[in-house]
């Protein structure tokens, strides 16, 4: 009996195993932020891979996702020009609400956790720093599915970036990527 309950339960828990999506996205695409103690509007661009994997199929999906981010902007006050950049290294949980049929799917998604930055500014005054700090935010988008497993996806992302050395700073994503779900 006991036998029979054990092969059991290892059948039962390895059916719901089978049932779990995972997914790799690879996007890229247009940053712009404000940096702090300036006037200067910074763009740039993006690049960004993101593993998730969805439980039985659902409409919760858990991902990690790992990117670069290249900004830089110049201020042209007083006969000084000031140009300001920076790279940011955002590392976070992303955890996403899916809704749409199995040919279009929409999604809202949250972002928390970490990220590594490093500043340079020259001008009248130039400096350097390298520093930490919390990431969080959001986003929405949708997925466009060419068959079962490859998709397109769009969507846009605000995350707030806080550096102990430097100042805060939302910024902004707007991208473009191709996934497949295995």
């Amino acid at each position: 009996m006991k036998k029979t309950i054990l092969i059991t339960a290892c059948f039962l828990f390895s059916i719901s195993a089978w049932s779990q999506e995972n997914m790799i996205t690879i996007s890229g695409g247009y940053s712009f932020a404000k940096i702090e103690d300036t006037d200067v509007k910074a763009t740039g661009w993006r690049i960004n891979g993101v593993y998730e994997f969805n439980p039985q199929g659902g409409n919760f999906a858990h991902g990690l996702s790992i990117g670069y981010v290249n900004i830089s902007g110049e201020n042209a006050g007083n006969s000084i020009t000031t140009v300001s950049e920076i790279g940011a290294w955002p590392i976070y949980y992303a955890p996403k609400f899916l809704f749409g049929n199995e040919k279009v799917k929409g999604f809202i998604k949250g972002a928390l956790g970490w990220q590594f930055s490093h500043l340079q500014r020259t001008g009248a005054i130039s400096l350097e720093d390298n520093d930490a700090g919390f990431t969080g935010g959001g986003g929405a988008g949708a997925s466009f599915f060419f068959n079962e497993k490859l998709f397109l996806t769009g969507e846009y992302e605000l995350i707030w970036m806080t550096n102990s050395f430097y100042k805060d700073g939302w910024l902004n994503t707007a991208s473009v990527g191709l996934g497949i779900k295995f």
